[in-house]
């Protein structure tokens, strides 16, 4: 009963060692204290699940994702865009990074991505640490291409943990402003690079590198990156060296002209947990309940994803391919 309502394994409640509160980074904290502090402990609890499926199914694989080191009073606005640039080449983004950033980071550097429905006014967090990695945790409410500002948004915290945080931290923390005008402008960075960006805006660029573009123009550059209208300006302002009232006026016409409103579901968990759950039930690793807790499904929901129809699979797990 412990261990179901704290949202902890059970050997937790057993261990001798000392307990060491896990740090959640939180991008907007749901304002509701009770609603934050249950949110974050389901968060670090399938974390911790994600772990355990991974030693259970012995596949437990060092994340790889970078790690930035150095002096937080001498990282700014010129290194948060410099590391932009350089992960945007090393993870192979190519001309429309939102589309392939959450697989990549999933498959490829093990980052554990969730996806809750948080408060309207909460937006993300992000955890990392020596037991589960790095993970973030996302506003599933939210529309698609706020998720993928949010994503690469916590992404700057991950790469750039050791930097900003201090042991001795609470466990539930918000970056301070200036921390989060670096995320946002390493996230802008990161989803329209320079290159691509700028090809982009070639038919709208006169001689005088003037920008001339009408609202409906400026959202299909935006749904073409999968980004936000307001991303875009901002990112026109710096690349074009708008002036702040120039820019200013851009975005206040943009509030009156919305349009690309469509919510897009999104899964709490991630493929490969599910995967990995499936893969442990059938090798006789945890029972039919456990598979059920492990995906936060019903039994009769679990059913549907732990024991699929007979004519699905064969009996013994295998596919037969035949070649003419």
């Amino acid at each position: 009963m412990l261990a179901g309502l704290y949202r902890r394994p059970l050997s937790f409640f057993f261990s001798e060692e000392p307990v060491m509160p896990d740090v959640v980074l939180w991008r907007a904290r749901p304002a509701e204290e009770s609603k934050a502090k249950r949110i974050q402990r389901e968060f670090l609890s399938l974390c911790e699940d994600y772990q355990e499926l991974e030693q259970l199914t012995n596949n437990v694989v060092p994340s790889g994702l970078p790690e930035e080191s150095g002096a937080k009073d001498r990282f700014g606005f010129p290194q948060a865009e410099s590391l932009a640039a350089r992960i945007w080449q090393e993870f192979e983004l190519g001309a429309a990074p939102a589309e392939c950033l959450r697989p990549v980071l999933e498959e490829r550097y093990r980052v554990k991505i969730f996806a809750l429905a948080l408060a309207s006014e909460a937006s993300a967090a992000s955890t990392r640490n020596n037991r589960f990695g790095p993970a973030t945790l996302l506003n599933q409410d939210n529309v698609h291409w706020r998720r993928n500002f949010s994503l690469a948004h916590e992404l700057f915290h991950l790469l750039t943990w050791r930097v900003f945080r201090s042991p001795g931290e609470a466990s539930s923390i918000e970056a301070g402003e200036d921390e989060e005008g670096l995320a946002n402008a390493f996230a802008a960075h990161l989803l329209l690079p320079e290159s691509p960006f700028r090809e982009r805006l070639g038919p709208y660029i006169d001689n005088r590198g003037n920008l001339k573009m009408t609202l409906i123009e400026l959202h299909g550059i935006a749904r073409s990156f999968d980004v936000s209208a307001e991303a875009v300006v901002y990112r026109c302002a710096g690349l074009l060296h708008w002036r702040k009232e120039d820019t200013k006026a851009v975005i206040q016409k943009l509030g009156c002209f919305r349009m690309w409103r469509e919510r897009q579901s999104v899964e709490t968990l991630p493929s490969r947990y599910i995967y990995l759950t499936v893969q442990a039930y059938r090798q006789g690793l945890i029972s039919f309940g456990r598979g059920a807790e492990y995906l936060r499904k019903s039994y009769r929901h679990a059913r549907d994803i732990l024991e699929p129809p007979e004519d699905e699979v064969e009996s013994d797990g295998q596919i037969a391919v035949a070649f003419d």
